[in-house]
C-alpha cells in the first residue's frame, strides 16, 4: 500500500472516531470499536493521539459489566480544542460570528452589508467580511492558530465544492468566486453554503435533526428555502441548488418574486408578501389595527394576529394555507420523518401555522398524512451565523470531507 493511501485511511478512521465522539460522547473506547468496526488497538492509538492534542478530553469512569475491579474512561470532545467563525450574508447586513467546537457562540457582531447605490458589489462585500472576520480575531483573546475555518452562508444556489454562489437572487449575483480571496486571506478552509443548508446542518450535528436519517429544514422569512437531509447525508443537488422550494410557481403571472419570475410561493407566502398584501388592503381603506403603521414590521403584523385583528387573521391565515400547499410537494417527493420549520414567519404563531400544517396533511399523498411529524423554531439572534459555522464542523467530523487537514500523517 503506498504511503499516500495509508495516511488517506489514517486520516479517515481519525475522523471516524472523533465523529463519534461528537455525536456519542461521553464514550468509552470498547463502544468506539464496536460501532466503528476498527480494532481496539486502533481506536486506543487514535484516541490517545486526541488527547494528547488536546481535542478530547476524559469525562470520567465507568465500571465496566463482567469486568470487576476494571473501569472503563469515558471519553468527550473537548470544545476550546479549536474555534470556527460563521459569516451569515442577510438582505441588508451580515452576522460574524465565533464558535467553539459544539458551535456555542462565544461572540458575535452584526455589520451593515457594503453597498454602491443600491448594488451589492461583490468585492466590496468579500472586502467587508475579511474587515469584519479580521475585526473579530483582534477583539477575542484566543490564538488565531486555533481558528480551524471559517464558513459564510449565503441566499441561492451555491457550489460548495468551489467556493462559488451561482446565483444570489437577494443580491443579483452570478458566479461570484467568493471562498476562495477570503481563504488566500487567512489562510484557513473557507466553506461556502446555502443558508438554509447551513441551518440543516446545525439541526443534523446540534438539533432536532440529531437521530433522524430522513428530514427537511424550511426556513420562512423574508424568503423561503429548505435544506434537505436524505439517509443521514445533506442533499445539496447537481448545481447545488437542491430545496429551494420558494420558487415553485404557485400562481402564474402572480406578484413578481425576488428571482425575476411571477407568482413563486415566496412572493406569495413570504414576509414581504404578508405585509405587500396588508399594505395593499390597508391602501384600499379596510380597517384594522394597523392602519397608520409604516412601515408596516413583521412585529406589527404579529401583534394585530393576536389581536385578533380581522385582516391580519385573513391574510396571515391565507398565507400559513398556501405555503402548506407547496411544503407539500415536499412530504410527496421526499417523504421525510420531520419538518423543522424555521424562520422568522414563525412568530406570527398559530394563525399562520395550523393552516400550513393542515395544507400539508390534506395535501400529502395517501398514507403520507401522518407519516412526519413537525417541529417549531422561532429565528434566534444569531441562529443564521452558527448554522454556517456548522458547515466548518461537519466539515471536521465528516469522514467524506477531506477538506480539513487537521490531523498529522
Amino acid at each position: 500500500m503506498k504511503k499516500g493511501d495509508r495516511t488517506l485511511i489514517k486520516q479517515m478512521n481519525q475522523q471516524l472516531v472523533l465523529r463519534l465522539i461528537q455525536r456519542n460522547g461521553p464514550i468509552a473506547r470498547r463502544d468506539i470499536a464496536n460501532i466503528s468496526g476498527l480494532s481496539p488497538a486502533a481506536v486506543s492509538g487514535i484516541t490517545n493521539e486526541f488527547v494528547e492534542q488536546g481535542l478530547v478530553r476524559s469525562a470520567g469512569e465507568i465500571e465496566r459489566k463482567g469486568r470487576a475491579g476494571r473501569r472503563a474512561i469515558l471519553l468527550e470532545l473537548n470544545p476550546t480544542a479549536g474555534y470556527v467563525v460563521g459569516v451569515s450574508l442577510a438582505m441588508h447586513r451580515f452576522t460574524c460570528a465565533l464558535t467553539d467546537l459544539e458551535a456555542n457562540i462565544l461572540y458575535s457582531a452584526d455589520h451593515p452589508l457594503p453597498q454602491s447605490g443600491t448594488a451589492y458589489e461583490p468585492l466590496q462585500v468579500i472586502a467587508g467580511v475579511i474587515a469584519a472576520v479580521e475585526e473579530l480575531l483582534a477583539t477575542v483573546s484566543i490564538d488565531a492558530e486555533l481558528v480551524l475555518g471559517l464558513g459564510i452562508g449565503i441566499n441561492g444556489i451555491v457550489q460548495y465544492a468551489t467556493g462559488v454562489s451561482k446565483f444570489a437572487p437577494h443580491y443579483e449575483w452570478y458566479d461570484v468566486p467568493v471562498a476562495a480571496p477570503i481563504e488566500a486571506h487567512f489562510g484557513i478552509p473557507v466553506f461556502l453554503e446555502n443558508d438554509v443548508r447551513a441551518l440543516t446542518l446545525a439541526e443534523q450535528l446540534y438539533g432536532a435533526g440529531r437521530e433522524v436519517d430522513n428530514f427537511v429544514t424550511v426556513a420562512v422569512g423574508y424568503g423561503i428555502g429548505a435544506g434537505v437531509v436524505i439517509d443521514g447525508n445533506i442533499y445539496r443537488g447537481n448545481l447545488g441548488g437542491a430545496g429551494e422550494i420558494g420558487h415553485i410557481i404557485m400562481q402564474p403571472g402572480g406578484p413578481i418574486c425576488s428571482c425575476g419570475r411571477h407568482g413563486c410561493l415566496e412572493a406569495l407566502t413570504a414576509v414581504p408578501a404578508i405585509v405587500r398584501m396588508l399594505e395593499d388592503a390597508l391602501a384600499a381603506g379596510e380597517a384594522s389595527v394597523l392602519q397608520g403603521k409604516t412601515p408596516l414590521s413583521l412585529a406589527a403584523v404579529a401583534d394585530a394576529v393576536k389581536a385578533e385583528d380581522a385582516l391580519a387573521l385573513r391574510v396571515v391565515t391565507g398565507a400559513g394555507r398556501l405555503l402548506g400547499r407547496g411544503l407539500s410537494t415536499l412530504v410527496n417527493m421526499l417523504n421525510p420523518q420531520l419538518f423543522i420549520i424555521s424562520g422568522e414567519a414563525v412568530n406570527l404563531g398559530q394563525a399562520f401555522l395550523a393552516p400550513m400544517e393542515t395544507a400539508m396533511r390534506e395535501n400529502a399523498f395517501i398514507g403520507f398524512q401522518d407519516s412526519f411529524r413537525i417541529v417549531y423554531e422561532a429565528g434566534e439572534e444569531n441562529m443564521w451565523a452558527r448554522g454556517v459555522a456548522c458547515v466548518v464542523l461537519n466539515a471536521l467530523f465528516t469522514v467524506q470531507d477531506q477538506s480539513l487537514q487537521l490531523f498529522a500523517g
